[in-house]
């Protein structure tokens, strides 16, 4: 149902029929409106339902009393983010707790929850250091006065929830049993359960409202490489969710899926416009949007999942990685990982080869340290297509456009003289030999015919030269340097700069990012 269509003010572009389940099992009819800005939520008013504002505000003001008691040569088994930073003051909010700890242990804390009281003293106005040492000189039991703060905690869930272990995930489960199947094709079948709740014969409630702008969706169960069936979930910038939206089959999945994305990327590309209006030329963002990173074996141990949702945002000549969006200026500092376009290198990993698990659509970003190492996934093959144009836009209007760099020198060694390895987008590739303070040699780079590398001292750059003696015409140059890996990657990104100098349709017509088998 694509029609426009009005719904008490919004401008509805898509509307249907679904079941909505929660992190509880429990679910429920549903409508969704979807306008150009928001998702809206609704269900049959009859007189049970409550508007999610009001059961937020009832479990937000309901301080809860948590004690906590260290086990020997353990911490109380919790971290925290937050606190009175900068003149913002942001709630001191609960981001993980450690399996098996005490903070788990206990069975009373979420992540999500918001620390209000520590020993019976309000943290009110606290730095997120002075709430930490105020944990730290607790000794071996601690009081924590807690709230659950809804809107405070983005993409955080509490650990149950991570688990794909509700009865309606097993309905609407592909490998469930015939008669689970039935049943869910007979619910969204019955003429007559789809006349009750067409909205003729009753009254509908909203029950929330989720803005788009940089919002998230996923098929996946979360944190893992689970992809639900017929099913998806949204949530908000602020940390809502619409619950898991079941379909009534794939085409009205895959509707939905496509109609919300569509206007989350039109969003996003609004945001960029207006953020970059007060930006400087070379600070301008060319790309934000949410990935999914693979974390570490020691995370995993921790947390029990696998994948965690980053937002990514490409900004003058920085690649950055934040855990929640940034929401003003400030916020653009406080990215987890910086690194800059041309020290980094971007692998696609093809859904042919072995892959980590079970997730499609991966890649590396490669920096010259080898930890960290980011292996991501995108949702669908057209969110990676997106930000590899806008990578290879990034490195081109770094070295060229924006004549930030031009041109980098490297220090290295050439046949045991201490040299200086230059790259330079007018210029091209060439050698400085210090003792002598002059170039012993410069080739174009589109003489470069191969580059090989041991990723630890040489590196072998291989020339096509007309001069040269040898009968295939190659002329080969074997360097040593410390920091290869950070050379190599700077030469690939002078190459794509000097290519789309040459040839602006090439971005266009071509996919210059590498493949992870390389």
């Amino acid at each position: 149902m694509s029609v426009t269509k009005s719904h008490h003010n919004l401008d509805v572009v898509h509307h249907g029929i679904v079941l909505i389940s929660d992190e509880n099992s429990t679910s429920r009819s549903s409508r969704l409106l979807l306008s150009k800005d928001e998702l809206c939520i609704q269900v049959i008013d009859d007189g049970t339902a409550e508007p999610e504002e009001a059961r937020d505000i009832l479990m937000e003001n309901a301080t809860r009393q948590v004690v906590i008691v260290k086990k020997p040569d353990t911490g109380f088994g919790l971290s925290i983010k937050g606190g009175s930073e900068n003149a913002q003051n942001m709630p001191i909010v609960i981001s993980k707790i450690f399996k098996g700890l005490p903070a788990d242990e206990c069975g009373e804390l979420f992540i999500g929850d918001a620390i209000v009281e520590v020993n019976g003293v309000s943290i009110e106005g606290q730095s997120h250091d002075e709430v930490v040492n105020m944990l730290k000189s607790s000794g071996d039991q601690v009081t924590l006065g807690v709230r659950h703060f809804t809107h405070m905690t983005p993409f955080l869930k509490p650990a149950h929830s991570l688990q794909p272990d509700s009865t309606l995930d097993q309905l609407f489960d592909g490998r469930s049993t015939r008669s689970n199947k039935a049943q869910s094709e007979s619910r969204f079948s019955d003429s007559k359960w789809q006349q009750h709740i067409d909205g003729r014969e009753k009254k509908w409630k909203t029950l929330t409202s989720l803005p788009l702008a940089m919002a998230y969706v996923t098929r996946y169960l979360w944190g893992t490489d689970n992809i639900r069936t017929n099913s998806f979930e949204v949530r908000a910038v602020d940390g809502r969710s619409s619950g898991i939206v079941h379909c009534e089959d794939t085409a009205a999945l895959e509707q939905w899926i496509s109609h919300i994305s569509k206007h989350i990327l039109s969003l996003n590309q609004k945001s960029i416009k207006m953020s970059n209006k007060y930006l400087h030329q070379s600070e301008q963002i060319s790309y934000i949007g949410w990935v999914n990173e693979y974390l570490n074996d020691d995370d995993q141990e921790e947390l029990k999942i696998r994948w965690q949702p980053r937002f990514l945002i490409l900004k003058g000549s920085d690649v950055c990685f934040f855990d929640v969006p940034p929401l003003n200026s400030e916020d653009l500092n406080k990215c987890v990982y910086l690194y800059k376009c041309y020290d980094v290198a971007v692998k696609q990993v093809p859904n042919t080869s072995p892959r980590r698990d079970k997730r499609d659509n991966c890649f590396l970003i490669e920096t010259p340290i080898q930890i960290p190492n980011h292996y991501l996934s995108f949702e669908s093959p057209a969110g990676f297509e997106l930000f590899e144009q806008a990578y290879y836009r990034t490195v081109y209007n770094t070295i060229t456009q924006m004549q930030i760099i031009q041109s980098r020198t490297f220090a290295c060694n050439f046949e045991g003289r201490p040299s200086g390895i230059v790259f330079d987008i007018k210029q091209g590739i060439s050698l400085y030999d210090i003792p002598t303070k002059s170039y012993i040699w410069q080739y174009r780079f589109r003489d470069l015919q191969a580059v090989a590398d041991d990723g630890k001292l040489c590196v072998q750059l291989s020339f096509t030269d007309d001069r040269s003696l040898n009968p295939d015409k190659i002329e080969v140059k074997d360097i040593e340097c410390e920091d290869v890996v950070t050379v190599v990657f700077n030469l690939h990104s002078f190459v794509l700069a000097k290519i789309v100098s040459t040839d602006p349709d090439y971005l266009k017509a071509n996919r210059y990012v590498g493949n992870a088998e390389d």
